[in-house]
């Protein structure tokens, strides 16, 4: 599976590493971001140079060296690694950088592809209901919503995941790539 959205976050780069994303050119945008950020590694360095077609397996190295050269959080699960780029994407829609439609398709694809994560399974839920209403007035998806409030319960529910998956242990390295 390969869900593309710029621009992505160094909390966001390492959960795609744990879940098996494959490497693409945002990688190097990113490194090139913490580099002009001051973050300081050799194994960034060599991340720059790096070209198309990537080795999955040398940029999986190259990261776990930046991990450790720079000492990042450690992502623990599968399901950390899930909520992290959940929490990206929904920043993205927060701040104004996606739209609901692309975000929720694209959390949806997470939900279904990934595990069905339970955490997850909200934005699910809010994606085919908001596609029912884009098609008519009747949803089955989400208990009250109709087409005059559903943004707003999507905003709502983006708003009270961000308060409920801050990730400060990620911000001082919060990076992200050139969209």
């Amino acid at each position: 599976m390969e869900i593309v959205s710029e621009p992505r976050k160094t909390s966001e780069i390492f959960a795609r590493r744990i879940l098996n994303f494959g490497p693409d050119e945002t990688i190097i945008s990113w490194a090139e971001s913490m580099i002009c950020a001051g973050f300081n590694s050799d194994g960034l360095f060599i991340l720059v140079g790096e070209v198309k077609p990537f080795n999955k397996f040398e940029i999986d190295d190259l990261l776990d060296r930046i991990q450790r050269e720079l000492k990042l959080p450690i992502i623990q699960s599968e399901t950390e690694a899930i909520e992290i780029i959940a929490t990206a994407y929904v920043q993205r829609l927060i701040s104004g950088d996606a739209d609901s439609p692309s975000t929720l398709f694209a959390l949806a694809q997470l939900y279904t592809n990934e595990g069905h994560v339970e955490a997850t399974y909200d934005f699910y839920l809010l994606y085919y209901a908001a596609a029912d209403l884009g098609m008519g007035e009747t949803q089955y998806y989400w208990p009250d919503a109709h087409n005059g409030n559903i943004e707003r319960i999507i905003r709502d529910r983006c708003l009270r995941w961000i308060e409920e998956h801050p990730l400060p242990a990620w911000r001082q390295f919060e990076c992200e790539t050139g969209g």
